[in-house]
């Protein structure tokens, strides 16, 4: 037993160590922060009550759309050369969520009282509506990735069960995820005094909606070609291309969106006249969805890992800036107030993605998420050098 756990020590990847080393750090300031409160951990105040980990949060449920696209693509529109994805797919989606709850709960100024949401709703609260769907669908992930964790398990007799009622709760995972998504949209719709006009809007609900399939997508082509390297399993690159070929037509679609209401709302002079948020408005479109559309109109883009993996990093840029911008970038300050993150804020939120990426790493070291995957070790002339198009096997 002891020689066992010691030589999976030793062939543990490195970068794991510094991971955990940076988890405890971040916990030991969170238990610190419970302790003292936000006022002498953070740098919020009643200007600017929402600070980086809001922005955090709204960036993550953003990258963890992936589960429920792929479940929709899966499930409900039947592309089933889609499914060798859905595992490791579930599982970011799980720890991503599960890394909002936790941020969350570092957020509320009353954290020991989180129960409220649930023992005393607010129905008026767009807010509750995001709590409560959060919740419901990370409980839905947990039961769609549940066969990973049992197949090797003495409990591998509830399979049968699981998957007889996959389909259905997939449908109320999809319609959670889909509502939640657009609710955090929702939030900022009553922020017309402090947002700036070029991301402003009463379809904010859509743009968040629409801008989370780009991303979810991004998110599970990326996290394949890490996987090619880390793990030598990967998705096949026709599964790959399959995934990439939505993207222009996503993106598209969201251009159209975000340039029409511009037009209608008659505040297309802010494009080019309003200095840095300026900035901020076109690198956000041009790095997030003009660039990313180009590339992935190639076929040859669409099929080489590499290439693919830059356009899907360009598409989660945009999508992230966009969730900064809305959360804090793109707020007028209030009494000349700014806000600018406490070192405490930081650590804590370095230490929950440390967390995230320790556990992923872990499960799916242990665990068979990458059982349909292909077993596949690259060479270094494949890193550097473009795959070809034509061969669609591997």
């Amino acid at each position: 037993m002891f020689r066992k756990l010691l030589h999976e020590l030793r062939t543990m990847p490195k970068f794991v160590y510094l991971l955990v080393a940076l988890t405890a750090f971040g916990l030991t300031v969170g238990v610190y922060r419970m302790y003292a409160g936000l006022g002498a951990t953070t740098n919020l105040s009643k200007e600017f009550p929402w600070g980086i980990w809001i922005s955090f949060d709204l960036a993550t449920v953003a990258l963890s759309g992936g589960a429920f696209t792929l479940a929709a693509l899966v499930y409900v529109f039947q592309f089933e050369a889609l499914h060798p994805a859905v595992r490791p797919t579930v599982l970011a989606g799980l720890l991503g969520y599960s890394s909002v709850l936790v941020i969350l709960l570092f957020d509320l100024g009353r954290w020991d009282r989180f129960y409220n949401v649930f023992a005393h709703p607010n129905f008026s609260s767009a807010l509750l509506e995001v709590s409560w769907c959060i919740a419901a669908y990370s409980t839905i992930l947990f039961y769609e990735l549940s066969p990973v964790l049992l197949e090797k398990s003495r409990w591998k007799w509830m399979l049968n069960v699981i998957k007889k009622y996959t389909i259905p709760i997939v449908i109320v995972g999809v319609t959670l995820s889909t509502m939640h998504q657009s609710s955090l949209g929702t939030m900022f719709v009553i922020m017309s005094p402090r947002l700036h006009p070029l991301w402003y809007s009463m379809l904010l609900p859509v743009f968040f909606l629409v801008s989370s399939f780009a991303a979810g997508i991004s998110m599970i082509i990326a996290g394949a070609t890490v996987s090619y390297w880390l793990f030598g399993r990967s998705l096949k690159r026709k599964t790959l291309a399959t995934l990439s070929w939505f993207l222009p037509w996503i993106l598209a679609f969201y251009l159209v969106l975000k340039f029409g209401e511009l037009v209608i709302a008659n505040e297309t002079g802010g494009l080019l006249s309003s200095g840095r948020y300026s900035t901020l408005f076109w690198t956000e479109l041009v790095v997030g969805a003009i660039i990313p559309i180009i590339l992935f109109a190639y076929e040859r883009v669409r099929y080489n890992r590499l290439a693919s993996m830059l356009g899907a990093f360009l598409v989660m840029g945009g999508v992230i800036l966009n969730r900064f911008d809305v959360t804090w970038f793109a707020m007028k300050s209030v009494s000349h107030q700014t806000y600018t993150p406490h070192w405490m804020e930081v650590a804590i939120l370095v230490g929950v993605v440390s967390g995230l990426i320790t556990v992923y790493t872990l499960v799916a070291r242990y665990f068979p998420v990458y059982e349909e995957t292909i077993a596949y070790k690259p060479s270094p002339r494949e890193i550097i050098q473009p795959e070809d198009a034509r061969l669609v096997s591997v």
